[in-house]
């Protein structure tokens, strides 16, 4: 994917920073006497994916205040959103229902906060999971709260309990499409771990991917000229040593953290 203008710029440049964010977990038993406790975690692969890809990995904790969270995305060039629980439905207009997972008020908000700062300033963006359906309702779509049942039978089972390395099913990907471009497949192999989904798409936005039970499981700018914007349903940090493709989507997002940089400095 790295193109010989990108390794040319990156001689030029510091290498782009990239906000990674990380889930908020909570014992839920004792550790050596210890009372239960709360802790800020990423995922390492999501730091490693970054780091290959030529960006610095900044993680953002998801306690920090909004004031903090606008004074940290000064110091960035790029944003990853990572997976996570469930989004409170409430941000696309909607009461939950019984299988909704959990929500977690504070994470919600401070995702909803970067990515509105992050939008305003055309940071470019890469949703995984998540982060994809965050990213999505940020710019006014809406989510399936459970696609077992909400969308019946049919619908592939998307929550493997298998390691991230090993795929459960593959996505078609529109020819002419940005992700076809990036990954040069015409079929990805994916790994799956969500019970929430695309419902109706967000401004901006076209689908480049689905599953063969039509999920939508990637989506992108319909203008990467005005901005660079990216989700997938499956988490490609946990494959990108099986196949280029996954590691190219890491690639494709610190290029465009690099433009960014660039573009920022001639403004």
């Amino acid at each position: 994917m790295r193109s010989s203008e990108a390794l040319e710029r990156r001689e030029l440049i510091n290498p782009p920073r990239i906000g990674v964010t990380a889930a908020l977990r909570e014992e839920t038993e004792l550790r050596a006497g210890n009372p239960l406790v709360r802790f800020v975690r990423t995922d390492l692969e999501y730091v490693k994916s970054v780091s290959e890809a030529g960006g610095v990995p900044v993680v953002i904790p998801p306690s920090v205040s909004l004031r903090a969270a606008e004074a940290l995305l000064d110091g960035l060039d790029g944003l990853l959103l990572s997976g996570g629980p469930d989004l409170d439905p409430g941000y696309y207009g909607e009461g939950p229902i019984p299988e909704l997972g959990t929500t977690i008020p504070t994470w919600d908000a401070l995702e909803m906060t970067l990515l509105r700062l992050a939008l305003k300033r055309q940071m470019p963006i890469f949703g995984i999971c998540r982060g994809m359906q965050i990213l999505n309702v940020a710019l006014g779509g809406t989510l399936y709260q459970d696609m077992p049942s909400q969308l019946g039978a049919h619908v592939l089972n998307h929550w493997q309990v298998t390691p991230k390395c090993q795929s459960t099913h593959k996505v078609e990907v529109l020819d002419d499409s940005y992700l076809a471009k990036v990954t040069d497949r015409q079929t990805v192999e994916v790994n799956s771990y969500h019970h929430q989904g695309i419902k109706c798409l967000g401004d901006a936005l076209t689908v480049a991917a689905r599953s063969a039970d039509g999920v939508i499981e990637e989506f992108e700018s319909r203008d990467f000229s005005e901005r660079w914007l990216m989700g997938v349903q499956w988490h490609p940090e946990g494959m990108r040593d099986i196949g280029s493709g996954h590691r190219n989507l890491f690639e494709a997002h610190v290029c465009a953290a690099e433009r960014h940089v660039l573009r920022s400095a001639a403004a």
